[in-house]
C-alpha cells in the first residue's frame, strides 16, 4: 500500500471514531475529506467536523474518552469562531459550532472504515467554504462547481452574500482550474465505470 494509500485509510478510520466519540447523528464531516467526497479529491491531513451540540458538551464528552481537546476562541472583530483543536490517533482534527445553517438530514451517510461517517451535502458544503473565504476554500468551491455544474447559480449567490464573488470568478475562469477539474470529472467517470 502506498504512503499516500496508506494516510487515507488512517484518516478514514480516524474520522470514523472521532464521529463515534462525538456521537454519529450530532456531527458532520466538513474540510477537505469532505470535499473529497463530493468529488474533488485534493491532499489533506486533517480532520474537520461541526457538532450539533455546544463545544462545551462536545469537550467534555471528548475528554471522557481520554481525547484532549483546547478550546480557541475566536476574535469577535475578526468574525471569527470559536473551535476546539485536538489529535485522534495521531491525525489533527477541529471541532467547530454551526458556522452556516446545516440541513442535519441531507448529510450523506458513508459506511467507510468500519463505521458509518456522515458528511456535509454539497450546499452545506458550499456555504462553509464561501463563509471560510479563504483561497484554498475559494479554490475548492470553484472545483465542486466545475464537477457539479447545476450548483454555479447557487454558489454565485452565496459567494456574492459574503462579498467573495470577485475571487470566486477568478478560479472560476483559471484554465488551469477548468483543466484539472474535467480530468477530475474523467477519473470520476472511470472509477465509476470500473464499479459497475
Amino acid at each position: 500500500m502506498s504512503a499516500a494509500r496508506r494516510r487515507r485509510a488512517d484518516l478514514a478510520s480516524a474520522a470514523v471514531r472521532l464521529a463515534r466519540l462525538l456521537g454519529p447523528d450530532e456531527c458532520v464531516l466538513i474540510g477537505g475529506l469532505a470535499v473529497g467526497v463530493h468529488g474533488y479529491v485534493r491532499g489533506t491531513d486533517d480532520l474537520d467536523f461541526i457538532s450539533r451540540q455546544s463545544l462545551g458538551v462536545t469537550r467534555e464528552r471528548l475528554q471522557k474518552a481520554g481525547v484532549e481537546t483546547r478550546l480557541l476562541r475566536g476574535d469577535v472583530l475578526d468574525g471569527g469562531f470559536s473551535r476546539l483543536k485536538g489529535e485522534i490517533d495521531g491525525i489533527p482534527f477541529d471541532v467547530l459550532p454551526p458556522l452556516v445553517p446545516i440541513v442535519w438530514d441531507r448529510a450523506l451517510a458513508l459506511d467507510i472504515a468500519g463505521g458509518t461517517l456522515k458528511v456535509v451535502d454539497l450546499d452545506g458544503l458550499l456555504q462553509l467554504k464561501f463563509r471560510a473565504g479563504g483561497l484554498q476554500d475559494l479554490l475548492d468551491a470553484a472545483r465542486l462547481v466545475m464537477l457539479h455544474p447545476e450548483t454555479e447559480a447557487r454558489a454565485r449567490e452565496l459567494a456574492t452574500a459574503h462579498r467573495a464573488l470577485d475571487r470566486f470568478e477568478v478560479w472560476l475562469r483559471d484554465p488551469r482550474t477548468r483543466a484539472q477539474a474535467a480530468e477530475e470529472a474523467q477519473r470520476g467517470r472511470r472509477r465509476a465505470r470500473k464499479a459497475r
